[in-house]
């Protein structure tokens, strides 16, 4: 018998074709063993997602989260030239730490304002500048400038809040009243009035007060000496007040208050 099946023809082919008829079983497992998970994932229940409804609590709270980080949503991490040929500020006094979308409210960028407000920013405050100007010989051109660089053309945080065009901070010999902005002290006032004054008794005391060596005209110089004084913390400051006041003639109103 054994001798027999030795000699049959198939266990002769096997010997000549060993090699084929290992990789055609290796082949036939895999190929039975992919049949078999097919067939099992068929029978699998299927995963249905749940529907959404924004009526829901739970939904709407989110979306309220979101949409409040999407109105603070982007910091500058570096100064970029706007549409409107302006530098945009960087609030310094953040830690380093907190988000992107907790630092957007300290950003200001003039160039974001639209031009209509600045135009009627001017037309509402340019006299007071001027004012301001025989008074207390501050440029009228500066001090609209720095308005509408510190209160965002009246329609910053602090300036609805505290009537404070002009970022004035709270000092140690302040005994009004305050707002705070993501804790810092500004000084409130009653009025624009009010502040506009106050920005003149400001800068004619102290270390301001040496800015009046230049001339009423010479914005530029006025300019420089408030970054060089740290009057604030926004990088390139006197770059944008002289854009400011360029680009929509400021300087007219120094001459209309000599």
């Amino acid at each position: 018998m054994e001798k027999t099946l030795w000699k049959s023809p198939w266990w002769t082919y096997a010997q000549t074709n060993w090699l084929k008829i290992v990789v055609f079983g290796i082949l036939c497992f895999i190929f039975l063993k992919k049949d078999l998970t097919f067939q099992l994932n068929l029978n699998a229940p299927l995963k249905v997602e749940e529907a959404v409804d924004e009526n829901q609590p739970a939904l709407k709270s989110r979306k309220n989260k979101s949409e409040k980080l999407t109105d603070k949503a982007t910091v500058l991490s570096s100064v970029t030239t706007n549409k409107s040929g302006f530098m945009d500020n960087i609030a310094f006094n953040e830690s380093e730490k907190e988000s992107q979308v907790q630092l957007k409210m300290d950003v200001q960028s003039v160039g974001e304002i639209d031009e209509w407000m600045i135009q009627n920013y001017i037309e509402r405050f340019s006299h007071v500048a001027i004012t301001e100007q025989e008074r207390y010989q501050i440029p009228a051109s500066i001090i609209l400038a720095n308005g509408i660089f510190h209160s965002f053309a009246g329609q910053g945080e602090v300036t609805l809040k505290g009537k404070n065009h002009f970022g004035i901070k709270c000092t140690e010999d302040w005994s009004g009243a305050s707002v705070k902005q993501r804790g810092t002290c500004y000084r409130k006032y009653k009025s624009a009035w009010e502040s506009f004054r106050d920005h003149s008794h400001y800068l004619s005391q102290g270390k301001f007060k040496k800015l009046k060596k230049y001339e009423l005209t010479d914005y530029k110089s006025w300019a420089k000496g408030l970054e060089k004084l740290k009057y604030g913390e926004q990088l390139k400051m006197s770059y944008q007040l002289i854009q400011l006041i360029e680009q929509y003639k400021l300087y007219q109103f120094d001459l209309a208050g000599i």
